[in-house]
């Protein structure tokens, strides 16, 4: 017999008996506290990446893996922020492991295996990207937007309390120019009442913020950046509860669950109320009350809202299989919400108005659909449909005249002085209802078709469509067609390589655009005699097509040190927010609007984090650039009652973030996050030759420079063995900013002053783990604070909360 046929003989037989012996694979999760973890969750890949078996590990720490065929094995493991794996060898009847569970690393054994979490991941792919977990911050009194407006380079723009109108801001830009995802798909497909206004933090796994340049994976046109808010999906059974209340008469309630069978059958649920009056207190020259005689008297302790309530509720339920041959995600959704808003003044405060309101509601239904390794090996596929119908009423009938009192304002004679109108803002009483259909497709193709090479193509469909109706219009115009159609189609291809180990990440994408816009719109023709068709049709059409285009690079130069690269030609199409309005805050339509284009760069770091001993510490940093032609901004009329987005010429946007997160033995915590950005008018003459005023003038109501310190610190065992304390304080700072461009009217009114809020809070988990109480003192020093186009927030707040979880 040759020695190869002996070879051969005895490789088969080695395979056969070990495809004939199994062996049980079982052990410990253990915390860097000593303590077991539970919850955690584990897969066992098999040499050709299937999926063998997967646990979870139980309340004493433990997991088992069982009937497990002899051979090597790739263990994935993870709570949370912290993914790693390892390869074992089954070889015997029993192996027993104890896995360390630390935050950068593993030790198994006597091996340690560095890895990076998942917000690591994220953050050293190449794009100026900044990840927000959630996990810690889940259990205050805060809301989803107040953790974004810590980041660095983002800042939030809201309009009043909770509820109120919000515009997102990175790195100067704003507007419709960031896109908003949940999980992937674009978040005005949900409808406005399952938003970052409403989701609760317990609900969200983390967020996603891109600045500037966006991957091809989230194919919208972003000229901005992007906010992807990732919800919990988890894969065992968790049921959470929490209920919390504070100032203003403020309650929001939240419930969150998952359960999985052994089949693989799934179901992800989440639920949420919120209520506010809003009525805290306002000051400034807009605070006025006018007696029966007409007499104007400014009020010194300045006059609390009355009509600007808030409520909204909401459930979202996905069904379906997850980790199962035919699919890793499987799942069918519906999302059922609503909400109303009372309506306390125009766009500036100047104009006061105690009866109009709007009415919205939204059904949803999605499809979500996700494999790897699909047909061939290395080839990835998800898809995600989408229908979503939203209704928006605006309900303004009443036209009494109001003042900061909260009475209507009364003549000579003690009558009731109404607008002559009929309306407290349209042109006539209104019961307009807007019905918005948006239909929603997303596909995404990522084959690693060679070892460290992957091709991506991503398609997205979108299809809004609106029909305008009211019952208070002649019937002429309600038998004419009133509707607003806009769709949209974008296609990104991107190619990705690693190369030089894994050290260097390329990733070259090339975007599609194409849209087009129809808004048919009834009007009454005054030129026609009575005895004519007074009312036509005016019809507007638009149709936009463009190409983009960028590359995002990482480069490890040590480990632990990255140097990020990225560039791209963006392109941003109207949105039919603006291009067609929003009679419910104010809106105006802008039919004449044309996308904005930018040239945008970044150009950064990331180092860390380093561990000594028992301290911790990371610093990462962004410069960016951008050159904006045509960008869209919104502007105010002369009134302050309505609002209607323009294009300005050319805008220059450039400036620096930063941020710093040290921590001392898990213990004390310290985060510091700094923005500076000059968003500057960058056209010299207008189209007739005239030189523009307020050239390489930073652009009204824009802020330039802002910066976030947060310190907290955890107390274990306190009052009772088992328990923890968790404190912490927050500092905001924002420098003042001009309302309007700085060479235009006076000071005062146009200034929006600086402002730095202190915020105080603890959250305290009884030793069952289960149980966490939580207060939270909002602008404790009750400074006044002041947004878009001077509109005043909240004063000094204080919340509550309880938060329960079953199991």
């Amino acid at each position: 017999m040759t020695l190869r046929k002996t070879f051969l003989i005895c490789f088969i037989f080695s395979f056969l008996t070990s495809m004939a012996q199994n062996g049980k694979v079982r052990g410990f999760i253990i915390g860097e506290s000593g303590n077991k973890v539970n919850g955690v969750n584990l897969s066992l890949i098999s040499l050709n990446n299937q999926l063998e078996d997967r646990a979870v590990s139980k309340e004493n720490g433990s997991f088992s893996f069982g009937e497990v065929p002899y051979g090597f094995y790739t263990l994935l493991f993870g709570n949370g922020d912290i993914e790693d794996f390892m390869t074992i060898e089954v070889n015997k009847a029993s192996v027993d492991l104890n896995v360390y569970l630390k935050e950068h690393k593993v030790v198994l054994d006597n091996i340690e295996i560095f890895s990076q979490s998942k917000k690591e991941q994220i953050e050293t792919s190449g794009f100026a990207v900044s990840v927000v977990n959630l996990d810690k911050m889940a259990v205050q009194s805060i809301q989803t937007n107040d953790l974004l407006d810590r980041t660095a380079g983002v800042k939030i723009r809201q309009d009043g309390g909770l509820g109120s109108r919000i515009n997102y801001n990175i790195n100067g830009l704003s507007g419709r120019s960031i896109k908003i995802f949940i999980d992937g798909i674009p978040a005005n497909n949900f409808g406005g009442s399952f938003s970052l206004n409403s989701i609760p933090p317990s609900s969200i796994e983390r967020i996603e913020v891109y600045k500037g340049v966006v991957p091809a994976g989230l194919s919208q046109d972003a000229l901005g950046g992007a906010i992807n808010i990732i919800l919990k999906q988890k894969r065992t059974n968790t049921l959470n509860v929490s209920g919390s209340y504070g100032s203003f008469n403020t309650s929001q309630f939240n419930t969150n669950g998952s359960y999985r069978a052994d089949n693989g059958f799934t179901v992800n649920g989440t639920a949420f109320y919120n209520n506010s009056d809003n009525n805290y207190r306002v000051y400034g020259p807009h605070i006025k009350f006018k007696d029966k005689d007409g007499k104007i008297s400014y009020p010194e302790n300045g006059a609390k809202r009355f009509h600007d309530g808030y409520w909204s509720y909401g459930a979202k339920v996905d069904v379906g299989f997850t980790d199962v041959k035919w699919a890793d995600k499987f799942f069918i959704g519906g999302i059922l919400s609503k909400n109303e808003k009372e309506i306390q003044h125009g766009s500036t405060m100047e104009n006061v108005y105690g009866d109009r309101f709007t009415k919205q509601k939204s059904n949803v239904l999605t499809m979500n659909y996700a494999k790897k390794d699909l047909l061939i090996e290395g080839l990835e596929f998800k898809l995600d449909l989408s229908y979503s119908d939203l209704s928006r009423q605006v309900i303004d009938t009443v036209g009494n005249q109001y003042d900061w009192s909260g009475k209507p304002i009364r003549d000579a004679k003690g009558n009731i002085i109404k607008y002559t109108k009929g309306a407290e803002v349209a042109s006539q009483k209104t019961l307009e209802i807007n019905e918005d259909q948006t239909y929603g497709v997303r596909a995404n193709i990522a084959y690693e078709f060679i070892d460290n090479n992957t091709f991506i193509m991503n398609y997205f469909y979108n299809k809004f469509v609106r029909d305008v109706s009211d019952e208070l219009q002649p019937k002429g115009i309600e038998l004419l067609r009133n509707n607003r159609d806009l769709e949209k189609n974008i296609l990104a291809l991107a190619y990705e390589n690693l190369s030089f180990d894994g050290r260097l990440r390329t990733n070259v994408f090339f975007k599609r655009y194409d849209q087009k816009a129809v808004s048919r719109e009834p009007y009454r023709d005054q030129n026609l005699p009575l005895q004519g068709s007074l009312y036509k049709e005016r019809k507007f059409t638009q149709n936009i097509n463009h190409n983009g285009y960028g590359m995002a690079l990482s480069y490890r130069v040590v480990p632990k040190v990255f140097v990020l690269a990225s560039g791209e030609k963006a392109i941003r199409m109207p949105s039919e927010y603006e291009l067609f309005g929003n009679n419910s805050e104010n809106l105006q339509a802008a039919f004449s609007l044309e996308p904005e284009k930018s040239t945008n760069f970044n150009i950064g770091f990331n180092v860390g984090p380093y561990v000594f001993n028992d301290h911790s510490i990371s610093l990462n940093a962004t410069f960016f650039y951008r050159d904006t032609k045509g960008m869209i901004r919104e502007s105010i009329d002369s009134r302050g009652i309505y609002t209607q987005y323009e294009n300005l010429d050319d805008v220059l946007s450039k400036g620096v973030d930063a941020e710093l997160t040290y921590s001392f033995r898990n213990k004390l915590m310290f985060n510091f996050s700094v923005s500076k950005f000059d968003v500057l008018f960058n056209t010299k003459y207008d189209k007739k030759g005239a030189p523009y005023l307020y050239y390489k003038m930073q652009i009204r109501n824009e802020p330039s420079f802002k910066f976030n310190a947060n310190l907290s610190y955890a107390f274990t065992d306190l009052f009772v063995k088992g328990s923890s304390l968790n404190v912490y304080y927050n500092i905001y700072y924002v420098k003042k900013f001009l309302r309007n461009w700085s060479n235009i009217g006076g000071t005062n009114l146009d200034e929006i002053p600086t402002q730095y809020p202190n915020d105080l809070g603890f959250a305290y988990q009884l030793p069952n783990k289960k149980t966490t109480i939580s207060f939270d003192a909002k602008n404790i020093f009750n400074q006044r604070l002041y947004d878009n186009f001077g509109l005043q927030k909240p004063g000094k707040a204080f919340y509550a909360k309880v938060t329960h979880s079953f199991f």
